[in-house]
């Protein structure tokens, strides 16, 4: 009985712990980058800087296109697992997968039964 009250204490410590980690503003700050889907072209290649000052930085480039690369900064705020990034009344969500990926998420849902990818990496 003493050993599977030890087992049980040790198994609620390590969940505790578990979800105690989660990311904050530090650990998300840094450079995150990839190629999403597009709808005309190849692939939006994607660059966002995350400021551990709430603020962002975001290149996005067409593939194969004329297109100029669009640059937007703004302000961004974490609330759980979600990022939600803001460019005056406008705004977008990632949801946080891991402290080196976050993945577009409109409404903060994940786009699900694809297999795009959606993800940005942390360089």
């Amino acid at each position: 009985m003493k050993k599977i009250l030890i087992i049980l204490s040790v198994a609620a410590i390590i969940l505790v712990t578990l979800l105690s980690i989660g990311c904050n503003k530090s650990q998300l700050s840094g450079t995150y980058e990839g190629t999403l889907p597009c709808a005309d072209c190849p692939g939006l290649q994607t660059l966002i800087t995350i400021n551990s000052d709430g603020t962002f930085h975001m290149e996005e480039t067409y593939l194969e296109s004329d297109v100029e690369t669009m640059i937007t900064d703004g302000n961004w705020v974490l609330d759980k697992d979600v990022i939600t990034f803001t460019v005056d009344d406008y705004n977008f969500e990632y949801k946080v997968i891991s402290d080196k990926e976050i993945r577009w998420a409109p409404d903060g849902e994940e786009i699900t039964g694809t297999d795009l990818n959606w993800s940005l990496l942390k360089k």
